[in-house]
């Protein structure tokens, strides 16, 4: 019994270590373009990340173009760099509609 109670939570163990992180996302509007990739965004006033600053620095994808008032959807993972502006490690960054 306590074989097979050892091997499930090993087998759970490692699925969970194998599950994929999506990342936190946040909305807002391209405030600065600078050169070709690097971004300001301001995160919507309801957005977690707020609490931290109201300013994210973001390199764009260069194969990306967006311009000053453009709203995005910034997807990012780890630790919120609390600079001014603040910096994330970014996974992607997509127009909006909104």
């Amino acid at each position: 019994m306590f074989k097979r109670l050892a091997v499930l939570s090993l087998l759970l163990f490692f699925i969970s270590g194998c599950a994929e992180d999506n990342g936190e996302s946040f909305t807002g509007e391209v405030i600065s373009v600078e050169g070709s990739n690097q971004l300001i965004v301001r995160p919507d006033e309801e957005e977690e990340i707020r609490q931290s600053g109201d300013e994210v620095s973001i390199s764009a994808p260069m194969e990306q173009s967006f311009e000053e008032g453009d709203r995005v959807i910034v997807t990012h993972e780890g630790p919120v760099m609390e600079s001014h502006p603040l910096q994330v490690h970014l996974l992607s960054i997509e127009l909006t509609e909104e």
